[in-house]
């Protein structure tokens, strides 16, 4: 990856999780959300957004909260972005804790 789309992608991040942690997300289902990594696609153009859930709440209630405030993220990035077009917003719940406990359990069996 580009330093220009490393930075844009910490930028969008950085954005997106202070938008949560900050209180501004009305949504219920979205009081405990962590975003941990956005990837950027080769064009700039659509922006793959990974979160994590810190209780208990089902990943694909989540999921639908976060996909209903994309447009509210979209224009909140608009504002603070000096970019001419803002990526379009995917949502993905991040696995890679339950990958790296797998790998270690595998190790752990050798």
């Amino acid at each position: 990856m580009g330093l220009r789309k490393e930075r844009l992608a910490d930028e969008i991040r950085d954005i997106v999780a202070n938008l949560f942690s900050g209180g501004q997300m009305q949504d219920p289902r979205l009081a405990l959300v962590a975003i941990t990594a956005v990837k950027l696609s080769p064009d700039l153009q659509l922006a793959s957004v990974y979160f994590r859930v810190i209780d208990e709440t089902p990943i694909d209630v989540v999921a639908k909260g976060l996909e209903r405030a994309a447009g509210f993220l979209r224009t909140r990035l608009a504002e603070e972005l000096d970019i001419r077009r803002v990526p379009a917003l995917r949502f993905f719940y991040d696995e890679s804790i339950e990958r790296g406990e797998r790998i270690e359990v595998l190790l752990r069996q050798i």
